[in-house]
């Protein structure tokens, strides 16, 4: 009879990196696949193609290709969403150079890179009929101005000017997602360095209004 091979705890972490580590490619391959071909195009086969994994696998994961593509989605937000939180924690700096390197930090790496933002473009567009995309880039919008609003209060108060901080955070932001919709179509022959100009305009312009 044979002995059983019992699973130690080592084994148990080896296991359970692995699964992430599959995981985790899914989901890059899911934004990377999603960016060249779209929702519609972005098949399940596509996806563990480039992921080398079989059709069958994803199902150990997800449940579907939406809940795939949602969680690619928020797996987007999430590292966009930690840096600017390091960011405005950052009390070595001032609240308006933090204000800055917030805007700044869309249009650089690790957050930008034209397959992001691609795919990025592609989940807007499809959240315009399926909640399931709406609904995580609402919150991440709302995330992305509850971290900078209080930001604007503090520089308010540093350069003893008004500043409408609430306005000023929503319209950062609104400002953020049409400069990623023209890097992601190309439309308007925009370039990182130049958004991050606009950025730093729009931030001028909210000062020298109050």
């Amino acid at each position: 009879m044979e002995t059983a091979i019992p699973v130690t705890a080592k084994t148990r972490r080896r296991q359970a990196d692995i699964r992430e580590f599959r995981r985790r490619s899914l989901l890059r391959s899911a934004l990377e696949t999603l960016a060249e071909q779209d929702i519609d195009g972005a098949t399940v086969a596509l996806i563990c193609a480039r992921a080398d994994a079989s059709r069958g696998l994803i199902g150990h994961y997800f449940s579907s290709k939406e809940e795939l593509l949602v969680a690619a989605l928020r797996g987007l937000f999430d590292e966009a969403q930690k840096l600017k939180t390091e960011i405005a924690c950052d009390e070595s700096l001032s609240a308006l150079e933090r204000i800055r390197r917030i805007a700044h930090s869309s249009f650089k790496a690790p957050i930008y890179r034209w397959e992001t933002a691609a795919a990025w473009q592609a989940f807007t567009n499809a959240s315009r009929y399926n909640p399931a995309f709406r609904e995580p880039i609402r919150e991440s919008t709302q995330q992305s101005v509850n971290t900078v609003e209080p930001l604007f209060r503090q520089l308010a108060s540093e350069t003893r000017l008004r500043v409408e901080a609430p306005e000023a955070a929503m319209g950062l932001f609104i400002l953020i997602d049409g400069l990623w919709n023209s890097l992601a179509t190309g439309k308007d022959d925009l370039r990182p360095a130049r958004a991050i100009e606009h950025c730093n305009i729009y931030i001028e312009g909210c000062l020298a209004q109050s």
